[in-house]
């Protein structure tokens, strides 16, 4: 039998749970789905025992940092949760923390972070030159304190030779499952998907926040919700600017400051979130699809898809579900 793939996380006191416990749901559920154990998973800390999260609720760390950095070998990953800033920047200056990440670019087949754990890798020169990611709110931060890093603010995850970087908090689930896809086959992957309920599995080069999750304000909601309700709606300026009540001026400053983009970019955003769903979730042919969510035809879809996500709707409904037979 095949030696397991050693999975070592690095938690610390203020660390982000589910940036542990997504990930290590993922590698727990590979191995039951496999009936054999693929992965052996262990949790580190600067020092073995309880360490508190930041929601407060504390984790059992069975090995110190200095043990699981002995356990690192060319079969190995080296996991570093996020946390809250209090927590991480306590740890980029905690010598074991630093010792352990040392030893893990000098020795692990693989070295990953989850969310602001990109920061603790960045530390000490480790990722100069590499192309990384993290939580989008904390990627210009990220930039600016290192800048020989290629910061990607809008990836889900990144890889750059034997270094996986992730964004924020759920973002670790997606690393966690092209993982299992590297080390083993998409079959798999989907199989764990499955189990975990994750039935959307994001690329890496997918925009991290759908147009939900940019849309903070309860303007910008509304807008979103109006769209979706009638994405083959032509949503010009003056359509969004009825919707809104507000001007011109005031929906270019609205798209700006509170979605980080364009009117125009913005209504693509959410047609292309209705489109992801009709094609992972139902049997509609492709230009069905394009019709229903308000892009027209085909073409101008792949188009959209090809701008937002860098792939084709064809593309994304193979890479994120079984296959499927078209409607006819």
């Amino acid at each position: 039998m095949d030696t397991p793939h050693t999975i070592v996380f690095l938690i610390y006191p203020g660390f982000q749970l589910l940036d542990l416990t997504g990930p290590l749901a993922m590698f727990s559920a590979a191995n039951r789905a496999a009936g054999r154990r693929l992965y052996d998973i262990r949790v580190a800390a600067p020092q073995a025992g309880n360490v508190a999260s930041s929601s407060g609720l504390a984790v059992n760390a069975g090995d110190s940092a200095a043990a699981a950095a002995a356990r690192l070998g060319p079969g190995s990953t080296a996991i570093v949760a996020g946390g809250e800033e209090p927590g991480v920047r306590a740890a980029l200056d905690e010598a074991d923390v630093q010792a352990f990440i040392d030893t893990a670019f000098d020795r692990a087949g693989r070295v990953a972070s989850v969310c602001s754990g990109t920061f603790l890798l960045a530390r000490r020169g480790h990722l100069d030159g590499c192309r990384v990611t993290t939580h989008w709110r904390s990627a210009a931060r990220l930039q600016r304190y290192y800048p020989a890093l290629e910061v990607e603010p809008d990836a889900i995850f990144v890889r750059d030779g034997k270094v996986w970087t992730s964004a924020g908090v759920t973002a670790g689930i997606d690393l966690a499952l092209a993982l299992i896809e590297t080390d083993h086959d998409r079959d798999l992957a989907l199989a764990v998907a499955r189990e975990n309920v994750v039935y959307r599995m994001r690329s890496g080069g997918q925009a991290q926040f759908s147009a939900d999750l940019a849309a903070q304000g309860a303007d910008d909601r509304r807008l979103a919700e109006a769209v979706r309700a009638a994405p083959e709606r032509d949503w010009s300026v003056a359509a969004m600017c009825d919707t809104l009540a507000v001007s011109p001026r005031t929906l270019s400053r609205l798209c700006r400051r509170e979605m980080t983009t364009s009117p125009a970019a913005f209504i693509e955003r959410v047609r292309i979130d209705l489109a992801r769903c009709l094609l992972v979730e139902t049997r509609q042919r492709i230009d069905t699809v394009a019709q229903a969510c308000g892009f027209g035809t085909h073409q101008r879809m792949d188009r959209a898809f090809m701008r937002q996500l860098g792939v084709t709707p064809s593309d994304y409904r193979a890479r994120f579900t079984s296959p499927l037979k078209e409607e006819a």
